[in-house]
């Protein structure tokens, strides 16, 4: 071998080392970062647990709240109805009860006036016929 050849060998022979060194090196610090974030995604979920704790009480709550609500509005519409209906029925009532006599107070009051409008006529009649008119004139 020669001396050139043994330079070169030596040469390859501190980049593979250097080679391996750093491929040691990645590797160490890969692990420490993978460990790093398995750390952090821990710290994470331990962090994140009662907000979701937080998060599921609170949609169970409004999921109650709402259901009350369906169950009131309900009940408001049934009331509602009722209450129609309740309005409805005491207005018939009335109705029939004031616009009977009302029809039969408006009758009366027709037959009162044509009395009264008869006897007026029959105040107002010429008590002896006109002298100029002659009864058996025809035209």
């Amino acid at each position: 071998m020669t001396d050139w050849q043994l330079v070169f060998l030596g040469v390859m022979a501190v980049a593979l080392v250097a080679m391996a060194a750093a491929q040691v090196l990645i590797g160490v610090t890969v692990l420490r970062a993978t460990r790093q974030m398995t750390d952090l995604a821990g710290q994470m979920r331990n962090d994140m647990r009662p907000l979701i704790e937080k998060a599921t009480r609170l949609t169970d709550e409004a999921s109650r709240v709402t259901s009350m609500a369906v169950v009131q509005m309900e009940r408001v519409d049934k009331l509602t109805l009722l209450l129609a209906t309740r309005v409805d029925e005491t207005m018939g009532a009335v109705q029939s009860a004031v616009i009977g006599p009302v029809r039969q107070g408006a009758a009366v009051l027709a037959g009162v006036k044509a009395v009264v409008g008869a006897i007026r006529e029959w105040q107002n009649r010429p008590s002896r016929p006109h002298e100029d008119e002659d009864p058996l004139f025809v035209g």
